[in-house]
């Protein structure tokens, strides 16, 4: 229903990040006109967060993640859209959540549409890293994605995770929301110490 954004340089020498990375948001808001699929949706709201033109307050999430994601790393000084163009983004809720983000707690996360959804968009992307925003999507992953139980990392277990996925692991991690009470130096130095942000 939302197809996720891909960079440009996601998964090429272009990119700024030794991995491939998909950050996985919460939700979409806005109506549904009953049409099949908004395919192109995330993809409008990523160049709406690009565009100087396009002013928002929601735009601020996007920058406050990317700003803890590079610091202390050499990408620090790098265009936004440069950052952005070598990550996947996407979000996991396959249908609208209302109007407003406080909605979320009334839908359901655990619906097979969009997990099976979800494992589509890994099987297409192959991330070597995923990076969970909120509760809402870190409580509905299961314990397996098809190819095993997942592990605790050995640094911070309690929010990183690996997941055996196909031929190869996916580290998992998932972060407070940074729509919300994001700590944004705490979620550095676990990106520093994970060596996810290379």
């Amino acid at each position: 229903f939302f197809k996720p954004w891909i960079g440009e340089n996601y998964d090429t020498n272009k990119s700024v990040f030794s991995k491939k990375i998909l950050i996985v948001g919460d939700s979409h808001y806005g109506e549904d006109n009953g049409i099949d699929t908004y395919d192109n949706f995330t993809t409008e709201v990523i160049n709406d967060y690009l565009d100087p033109n396009h002013s928002a307050s929601w735009k601020g999430t996007f920058t406050k993640f990317m700003n803890s994601f590079v610091k202390n790393t050499k990408h620090e000084t790098c265009s936004k859209n440069k950052l952005w163009s070598s990550v996947s983004f996407y979000n996991y809720l396959q249908e609208f959540a209302g109007n407003d983000a406080r909605l979320t707690h009334e839908y359901d996360y655990k619906k097979d549409r969009d997990f099976l959804a979800f494992c589509s968009v890994l099987s297409s992307l192959q991330p070597e890293v995923i990076i969970s925003w909120g509760n809402n999507v870190w409580d509905a992953l299961p314990r397996n994605l098809g190819f095993g139980d997942l592990s605790p990392n050995n640094d911070h277990s309690d929010i990183c995770f690996n997941y055996p996925f196909q031929e190869k692991t996916i580290k998992v991690v998932g972060i407070t929301h940074p729509s919300g009470g994001y700590k944004s130096d705490f979620f550095n130095s676990v990106f520093v110490d994970l060596m996810l942000n290379e």
